[in-house]
């Protein structure tokens, strides 16, 4: 392995590895360092990461123009990735979503051309077999909105990185000093150097950073259902749903796990809940999640989809990055350090994008794309 980079990418997650592909395409001279997933999350001591799992929502719909947009670019580029990686990543089936600010989507949609429209509680129910009560509006996308594997998605960057000459280093990053004209960066396995870095290591991770950057991790916990509805659901995202102790949720379809089990996956967020500090998630990915989290999910689905059998149910706990602009940071933090972060839980879908931008910062001096440099400058602490 050579010890001198260009660029050296901390962070092998969905927008660390989408990074380093774009920057490989580009005839840089770069090195990508993150580990595999761990093999036992209870005695792992991490660092843990966003895309173990085999489905994320994908759609144009969101709740920013920005954010829209950048959907939409890595949504045209899933099928390129998916060809020349041999590795399919993307399930069209659609997307509900309900929610007081739809004509807010509907217009970010149409901004960035995709094909959202409006439709009635009714139409949900008598389509989708999924039944909303919280008096809200809803919206349906088709196709190409649905979900993606995210797992497969990083396979699938990592495989075209490597193809273009990226130098992949399955290991973590525990080092980050100035050496020379550049960086070193280190770990058990040993040290390389690089001219400049892009760190892209999501809630792990900041303390490599010569700053310290405004982010929100916040604690979640995810259930999986085996139920017997297996074909034909959309995607959804509800706001207020039938347990109140939620604010929102979210589910990805049956999806196949590595256990076996064919399950749908539902997520959300505790109303009220409170960010943490990056020390204490090594504790929290240990471990099974918040109990009443796990409760308030389960009795949602089964307001969501009354009638259902439930034939096995599993939990695992996960963790957002929020940032305090709403929009992921990509931007320099330090002479020759930029850093590629802070998902809101809404990134996996537009990782592929963000992780290009990211790999621009590196091809010119200037922000050179049309979406506004000032929605994911990093705000410090």
């Amino acid at each position: 392995m050579p010890s001198q980079y260009e660029v050296a990418v901390i962070g092998r997650g969905l927008i660390g590895s989408a990074a380093a592909r774009h920057l490989a395409e580009a005839d840089q001279h770069v090195v990508v360092i993150g580990p595999d997933e761990p093999t036992d999350r209870r005695v792992s001591p991490g660092p843990f990461c966003s895309h173990p799992d085999e489905g994320r929502i994908t759609r144009v719909a969101g709740r920013t123009p920005i954010w829209s947009q950048l959907a939409a670019r890595s949504i045209d580029r899933y099928g390129d990735i998916a060809q020349r990686s041999s590795i399919d990543f993307h399930v069209q089936c659609g997307l509900v979503s309900s929610s007081p600010k739809i004509s807010d989507w509907l217009e970010n949609s149409a901004i960035a051309g995709g094909n959202a429209r409006p439709v009635t509680a009714e139409w949900v129910s008598d389509n989708t077999g999924i039944v909303l009560r919280n008096g809200h509006p809803a919206l349906y996308e088709g196709d190409p909105a649905g979900y993606i594997n995210p797992r497969r998605l990083v396979a699938a960057q990592t495989t075209l990185a490597e193809a273009a000459g990226a130098v992949v280093v399955k290991e973590a990053a525990s080092t980050l000093q100035t050496s020379g004209n550049g960086y070193s960066v280190g770990g058990p396995w040993g040290s390389l150097t690089a001219r400049r870095v892009l760190v892209a290591t999501g809630a792990f991770g900041s303390e490599l950073l010569p700053c310290s950057l405004n982010l929100h991790r916040m604690r979640r916990t995810t259930v999986t259902a085996e139920i017997s509805i297996q074909d034909g659901l959309p995607s959804l995202i509800c706001v207020d749903p039938p347990d109140e102790r939620l604010d929102e949720i979210y589910w990805v379809p049956p999806v196949r796990y590595s256990d076996g089990r064919l399950a749908l996956k539902i997520g959300g967020s505790l109303r009220d809940s409170e960010s943490v500090e990056q020390a204490a998630l090594t504790e929290w990915f240990h471990g099974d999640g918040n109990p009443t989290e796990v409760e308030a999910l389960r009795n949602s689905l089964m307001g969501l989809l009354p009638g259902i059998e439930v034939r096995s149910w599993a939990q695992k706990p996960c963790v957002v990055t929020n940032t305090a602009t709403d929009h992921p940071y990509v931007g320099w933090v330090d002479d020759g350090i930029a850093v590629a972060l802070g998902g809101c839980g809404a990134a996996a879908k537009s990782s592929d994008e963000l992780g290009r931008l990211a790999s621009t910062l590196f091809e010119s001096a200037n922000w050179t794309d049309t979406l506004p440099a000032a929605a994911f400058e990093p705000v410090f602490d």
